[in-house]
């Protein structure tokens, strides 16, 4: 009340007139607690003001303390009660169409994404909207110009493999004139592995020790409708390695890169493969191991994700077989069934 009269005459001076007094308490921390103020109406003349000081708040105690608790402890099972409810919900609301494709392994957001104004009756009509949402690029064309074909991408997915079933495709298939360039002398065996095939189709080889000798080797085969560059397979996770890579790109200057992605990988490692050889140049995806793959659904989730076309995809280690050209059709259709 001394706080509350000073106050008045500090506003309207030491002749201020109190017209009226008035003590109150305010409930706090849900009721459990309460606050003690008081209200002063006083007067100058004809001017009025009612002052209400902030009133202090009361120190709680060991019960009220364990009372807040315990109501704050109800307050967040509730919270997490009604999540649950929410999620159970959108689980009950969500299409059997877009649930097909959750079990296929595509993720929840994208199915629902893709699939959110198709009724849940029109199956073809979901098939048409998935391919709809997967690029291709078509089959490499070395009808015009010479084509130079570089397969980058992690170790492990497939590049040299890949490389022998296209020179072997467009060698026996196409009648074209191809030659082989490899750089991957890191990996045992691979130059190896790589000679053999070139040995079996009667095609040239070179083995290329540094970026340097790549662009001479390139150089040498300039009348080949289509050279195969095999590149070393490096972790997405070494900046250094995948620097390096590049360097030797820049060199032997392709006019295709493919990023060869496998399709038994996780989730996480596809993104991370796309996210860093994408800064080398790559403009479309091969995609290796159809046959092993655990769901299908990471087709559409890397179309979705990655935003490049697929060239190519392989389904088996048998050359020149076991790899086709890429086809929205026949992609969506492995997408929508869950096996080839």
């Amino acid at each position: 009340m001394r706080d509350a009269l000073a106050e008045a005459r500090r506003r309207l001076g030491d002749e201020a007139a109190v017209l009226h007094t008035r003590q109150y308490d305010t409930p706090v921390l849900f009721g459990l607690l309460r606050k003690r103020g008081v209200e002063i109406l006083a007067a100058a003349d004809t001017a009025a003001v009612a002052v209400t000081p902030q009133p202090a708040a009361a120190l709680p105690n060991a019960g009220q303390l364990n009372r807040v608790e315990n109501q704050i402890g109800e307050i967040r099972q509730t919270l997490a009660e009604l999540m649950s409810g929410l999620a159970v919900a959108r689980r009950r609301e969500q299409s059997p169409l877009a649930e097909r494709l959750v079990r296929n392994g595509v993720p929840e957001s994208i199915a629902a994404s893709v699939l959110a104004d198709v009724p849940p009756d029109e199956p073809a009509r979901a098939l048409k909207v998935i391919a709809s949402r997967i690029r291709c690029a078509g089959p490499i064309n070395c009808d015009e110009r010479q084509v130079r074909l570089a397969l980058i991408g992690p170790t492990g997915v497939g590049k040299t493999t890949t490389a022998a079933k296209l020179a072997a495709q467009y060698h026996l298939v196409h009648n074209k004139s191809v030659a082989l360039v490899t750089l991957d002398t890191y990996r045992i065996g691979a130059v190896e592995q790589l000679s053999a095939y070139a040995r079996l189709l009667n095609l040239p080889l070179e083995v290329a020790m540094s970026a340097e000798d790549g662009e001479a080797l390139i150089a040498r085969h300039a009348d080949k409708d289509l050279i195969i560059i095999d590149t070393v397979g490096r972790s997405q996770r070494n900046e250094d390695h995948v620097s390096e890579l590049g360097s030797f790109l820049r060199a032997v200057r392709p006019t295709e890169v493919h990023l060869v992605v496998s399709a038994s990988a996780g989730s996480a490692a596809r993104k991370e493969a796309v996210d860093a050889f994408g800064r080398l140049g790559a403009d479309r995806i091969i995609l290796t191991k159809l046959d092993e793959c655990p769901q299908s659904g990471c087709v559409l989730e890397l179309a979705m994700t990655s935003l490049l076309p697929f060239s190519y995809v392989t389904y088996g280690q048998d050359v020149p077989d076991d790899i086709a050209v890429a086809e929205t059709t026949s992609l969506a259709e492995f997408v929508w069934e869950g096996a080839l």
